[in-house]
C-alpha cells in the first residue's frame, strides 16, 4: 500500500505543465485558477449536500444522494490536481483520480437506472399541492376536534362542579331536615324526663314527639324511593282503581294541615271519570304531595283546590291554590330532583327537593304526565296530572244484579283489642336495649309473653328452652347478624323449633333487603319504626290467629 502511495506521487518522467509547450503566465493562469474555481464549488457542494443528509434523517434515497457527494467532490478533485499539475506532474495521481472519478461516477448511473422507476410514479406538483392541501384542512380539522373536546371537557368539569355543588346543598339540607324534628323528639323526651308532668302535658309532649318522628320517616321514605327510582328497582301493585278513593285518602291525610292555617280546602270530584289501572298508594303519595306543597306555601286564609275529570281518553287531576307561585326561570326545573327555589339559611320552608320529583317519576310509571302552570311570584300555581283510563272496567253487581259502587275505605287501624294474642310466646332479639324494650312493650300490652335476647347465641338458647309461637328480630347485629341467626334456626329440627314464623324487624328498608330477609327464612319484614299496631298485626297473622273471633 505505501509502495502505492509512493508511486502515485511520483513525477520522474514528466515536466511540469508549464513545460509542456510554450504557455503563457495568462494562459497559465486563467486554466489555474478556473480550475481551482472549480474544485471549490465541487468541494462546497457535497459539504452542503451531506450537511442536508445528516439532519434530514426522513429524506428519499439517501444511497444515491451519498454516491452524488461522492461523485461531485472526486470531480471536484481532478481540477485541483489539474492546477498542481502546473508545477507538479503528478500525472500519476491524476489518473489513479480520475479512475476513482469513473467508478463512482457509473455507480451513480447504476443507482440512477435502479431509482428510476419508482420516482416516476412520484406525484407531480399539482398533485403534491393537493395532499399538502388535504394535509392542511386535516391539521385544522384536528385542532378544531381539539377545541371541541376542550369545551367539552370545560362544560363536563362545570357540569360536575355543579353537581358537587348540588351534592353538599343537598347533604346540609338532609342534615337539617333530619336535625329539626330530632330536636323536637329529644327535647320534648328530656321535658317529659326532667320534673313530673301534668297528663295534658304528657299527651302533648308525646303528640309532638310521634308528628315530628313520622315528619322523619317521611324524609327516609322519600330517599329511599329516590334510590329505588334512580336503581331501577320499583315496583308498582297495579290494579283498577278510582282515582277518587286515593284523592279522597289524600284530601283526609292534609286536612289537618289545612286547618292549622285556615286554607279553604275544595275538592270537586266527577264520580264518572272513570277507572285507571294503577298503584293506589303510589298515586295518593302522588296526591299527597301535590297537596300538601299546595299548602305548604299557600299563606294563612288562602285556597287549594283539587279537581278530577274527564279529558277524552284520561282523567285528569288538577292541584291549584293562591300561593307564592313559581318564578319563571324555576318553572322548567320543578320536577327535577334536588332543585330548590331557595336553599339559603334564610328560606321559610323546608324540605329535600325530593317530592315533586318523585311525582314525576310516578307519574310517568303509570303511563301519564305531569305539568306545573304558574303565572308568577304572588300569582299561585296549578299542577296538572294526566293519566290514561283504563280501556274496559267490569261491573260489579251484587246478587240481585244491582251495580256495586267503589266505596271509600275506612282508616284501616285495625283495633288491637280484636286481636286474641294474649296467651302467645314471643322471643326478641335485638342488640340494641332500647329497641328490645320498645318491642316488649308494644307487644306485652297485649298480654303477650315476650323473651327478650341480644345476640343470636341467647336467642338460640331462649328457642330450645321457651318454644316460641313467633321470632321478632333485628337483622343488623354484631358477630352472627339476623340473616345468618335465621339460618341457624332453620336449620333446627321441628321438635327444637326450626318451623317457628319470624319477621324480620329493621331498619334495612329497601326492597333487596325485603328480599333477603325471606330468602334467609323470615316470614315477613318490617321497616324500623314500626307502628305498635302493625307490629301486633303480623304478630297474630305469624301465630294464625287472625280472622277469629
Amino acid at each position: 500500500m505505501f509502495e502505492i502511495l509512493t508511486g502515485a506521487f511520483d513525477t520522474t518522467g514528466f515536466p511540469p505543465r508549464w513545460k509542456c509547450g510554450v504557455w503563457s503566465d495568462e494562459l497559465g493562469w486563467l486554466h489555474i485558477l478556473s480550475d481551482i474555481a472549480i474544485w471549490g464549488a465541487y468541494t462546497a457542494i457535497p459539504c452542503v449536500l451531506a450537511f442536508f443528509i445528516l439532519r434530514r434523517k426522513d429524506v428519499p434515497f439517501p444511497r444515491i444522494l451519498w454516491l452524488f457527494v461522492a461523485f461531485i467532490f472526486a470531480c471536484g478533485t481532478t481540477h485541483l490536481i489539474d492546477a498542481i499539475i502546473f508545477w507538479q506532474p503528478v500525472y500519476r495521481l491524476a489518473g489513479l483520480v480520475k479512475f476513482a472519478t469513473a467508478i463512482v461516477s457509473w455507480g451513480t448511473v447504476l443507482a440512477l437506472i435502479q431509482i428510476t422507476p419508482g420516482v416516476l410514479h412520484f406525484p407531480g406538483m399539482a398533485k403534491l399541492n393537493e395532499q399538502l392541501a388535504h394535509e392542511i384542512a386535516e391539521r385544522k380539522l384536528a385542532e378544531e376536534e381539539r377545541e371541541r373536546l376542550l369545551e367539552s371537557e370545560r362544560h363536563a368539569r362545570s357540569e360536575a362542579e355543579k353537581a358537587n355543588r348540588m351534592k353538599d346543598e343537598f347533604l346540609s339540607l338532609v342534615s337539617h331536615e333530619l336535625r329539626t324534628p330530632l330536636n323536637a323528639m329529644m327535647g320534648y323526651a328530656q321535658l317529659l324526663l326532667m320534673n313530673p308532668r301534668s297528663p295534658e302535658e304528657v299527651t302533648n309532649a308525646a303528640t309532638v314527639i310521634e308528628r315530628n318522628g313520622r315528619a322523619q320517616v317521611q324524609i327516609i321514605e322519600d330517599l329511599l324511593d329516590m334510590s329505588r327510582v334512580i336503581t331501577g328497582k320499583m315496583r308498582l301493585d297495579v290494579q283498577s282503581i278510582d282515582l277518587c278513593d286515593s284523592i279522597r285518602a289524600a284530601v283526609s291525610a292534609v286536612t289537618p294541615a289545612a286547618a292549622a292555617r285556615e286554607i279553604d280546602l275544595q275538592v270537586v270530584l266527577d264520580p264518572r271519570a272513570g277507572q285507571v289501572l294503577g298503584d293506589p298508594s303510589r298515586l295518593e303519595q302522588v296526591f299527597w304531595n301535590l297537596l300538601s306543597n299546595a299548602i305548604k306555601f299557600t299563606p294563612k286564609h288562602g285556597k287549594v283546590q283539587v279537581s278530577l275529570e274527564r279529558v277524552n281518553s284520561h282523567v285528569e287531576v288538577r292541584v291549584s291554590d293562591t300561593g307564592q307561585g313559581i318564578p319563571a326561570d324555576l318553572l322548567p326545573f320543578v320536577f327535577d330532583r334536588f332543585r330548590q327555589g331557595d336553599t339559603s339559611t334564610q328560606r321559610r320552608h323546608g324540605g329535600l327537593g325530593l317530592g315533586l320529583s318523585l311525582v314525576k317519576h310516578f307519574v310517568e310509571m303509570h303511563g301519564g304526565a305531569v305539568v306545573a302552570k304558574s303565572a308568577g311570584p304572588g300569582q299561585g300555581s296549578t299542577f296538572v296530572v294526566c293519566l290514561p283510563v283504563q280501556i274496559a272496567v267490569p261491573d260489579v253487581t251484587d246478587g240481585e244484579g244491582e251495580r256495586i259502587h267503589p266505596a271509600v275505605a275506612g282508616d284501616g287501624q285495625l283495633s288491637i283489642s280484636r286481636l286474641p294474642i294474649s296467651d302467645l310466646k314471643v322471643i326478641i332479639v335485638d342488640d340494641e336495649v332500647d329497641a328490645r324494650a320498645l318491642v316488649e312493650r308494644m307487644l306485652g300490652q297485649h298480654g303477650v309473653d315476650v323473651y327478650t335476647a341480644g345476640s343470636a347465641d341467647e336467642a338460640l338458647a331462649l328457642i330450645a328452652r321457651v318454644k316460641p309461637d313467633v321470632i321478632v328480630s333485628d337483622v343488623g347485629m354484631p358477630g352472627v347478624d339476623g340473616y345468618q341467626f335465621m339460618r341457624k334456626v332453620r336449620s333446627l329440627s321441628d321438635e327444637q323449633g326450626g318451623r317457628t314464623p319470624a319477621v324480620a324487624l329493621t331498619a334495612f328498608a329497601r326492597s333487596e333487603d325485603r328480599t333477603k330477609a325471606l330468602l334467609a327464612g323470615y316470614q315477613a319484614h318490617l321497616a324500623k319504626p314500626v307502628d305498635a299496631n302493625e307490629l301486633a298485626a303480623v304478630v297474630a297473622t305469624l301465630a294464625g290467629r287472625t280472622g277469629r273471633p
